[in-house]
């Protein structure tokens, strides 16, 4: 067997699917390998504790509970001034700690009620006479709670090309956590070569690489050189520009809306696209008003252009940052109107870019 480099796998731990569901946290460990082409193995099973608390994430099994649909009606009949954007955002925002409270509560927890109903059934059953009647509820309800647990896994895994139904739950659970596991970074090295696994140690790892690769050390050559003048034909007419800057429409926001996926991911504010269809009849007017302003005034509020950036990884074991890639989650308002641009462009850039180019152009 040959030396092996730093960054290769010869040493690795396997185990069954039973043990990762038994033992879901736990990790391996690779410690150094001077002096010899193996890296010693430390098999943790210590959980990961969260430092920071939870985030708000809407979650899919409220999308018909009648509490919700009660929180979302009161918190839209509360006057708001300001502007059509704000006052969305600050509604949006209303309701958010609203939900946030209301599901630490633990009711809406689909798992723990199905335990409780599974124990609940078996107690009126083990009763002479039977009460049957409330066996058949206790069972429908049941099934509801089932269902909104497979819904809730669902959401988790990410999966699109399976649907629900047929008990999917546990492959569901499955796909969830062997995705945590492969985005999950146990630590990096830095530019001295150290391996750092704490929290803020990762995190000063993830800024200094950055501030470093966006500072060019050698700054843009030539400022002071003008862009050599020259006849640039125009290629968009008067009939093209009158198309992308007609006034946006309540009906063209609302198809954009119900056109978009429903549990892509979330931005900071915490609210899918499953959130506005699902209460639609409740919020969609606010939504409208609010994004059909934005065309008038080209103004956007600045919450509503605050935007998260995470790393996903590009391998299955990350040690450096630049096995991370960057992406931005912005809120679903803000991927609204892009999306509205977008598609507004989309009908003439087939027009305008020649035939020897495919980028951004559908079916080339």
């Amino acid at each position: 067997m040959g030396v092996a480099c730093i960054r290769e796998r010869l040493d690795r731990a396997l185990c069954s699917q039973s043990w990762v569901d038994r033992f879901p946290d736990t990790l391996v460990k690779h410690f150094t390998d001077q002096g010899s082409d193996h890296r010693a193995l430390l098999l943790s099973d210590q959980p990961y504790v969260r430092t920071c608390r939870p985030l708000f994430r809407f979650d899919a099994r409220w999308a018909d509970n009648p509490e919700v649909r009660a929180m979302v009606a009161y918190v839209w009949q509360e006057p708001v001034q300001g502007t059509p954007m704000f006052q969305l955002w600050e509604r949006l925002k209303k309701l958010r700690h609203l939900l946030y409270d209301w599901s630490r509560a633990g009711t809406t927890n689909s798992l723990r009620n199905i335990h409780t109903l599974q124990n609940e059934i078996t107690r009126i059953k083990a009763i002479h006479p039977i009460n049957w009647q409330e066996v058949t509820s206790l069972e429908s309800e049941l099934n509801r709670q089932w269902e909104a647990e497979e819904r809730y896994w669902q959401q988790k895994s990410r999966l699109r090309w399976l649907k629900r139904g047929d008990q999917n739950t546990s492959y569901f659970h499955t796909v969830t956590r062997t995705r945590r596991k492969k985005f999950f970074v146990s630590g990096l090295f830095n530019d001295s070569g150290d391996w750092v696994t704490e929290e803020k140690g990762k995190a000063e790892v993830a800024v200094d690489f950055y501030q470093l690769l966006f500072t060019s050390e050698s700054q843009v050559h030539n400022m002071n050189k003008r862009v050599v003048d020259l006849p640039i034909a125009s290629n968009v007419t008067p009939e093209m520009n009158a198309t992308l800057t007609t006034e946006v429409s309540p009906a063209e926001i609302r198809k954009t809306i119900f056109a978009m996926g429903s549990k892509q991911a979330l931005g900071s504010d915490g609210f899918t696209g499953k959130f506005f269809k699902a209460y639609w009849g409740i919020v969609g007017e606010s939504v409208m008003v609010a994004v059909g302003s934005f065309f008038a005034t080209s103004r956007m509020l600045r919450s509503f252009n605050h935007t998260w950036l995470t790393l996903i990884p590009k391998v299955d074991q990350v040690e450096s940052m630049r096995q991370l890639r960057p992406i931005s989650l912005c809120q679903f308002i803000y991927k609204v109107i892009t999306k509205i641009m977008a598609e507004r462009l989309a009908q003439i850039l087939p027009l305008i870019v020649s035939d020897g180019q495919n980028a951004f152009i559908r079916e080339r």
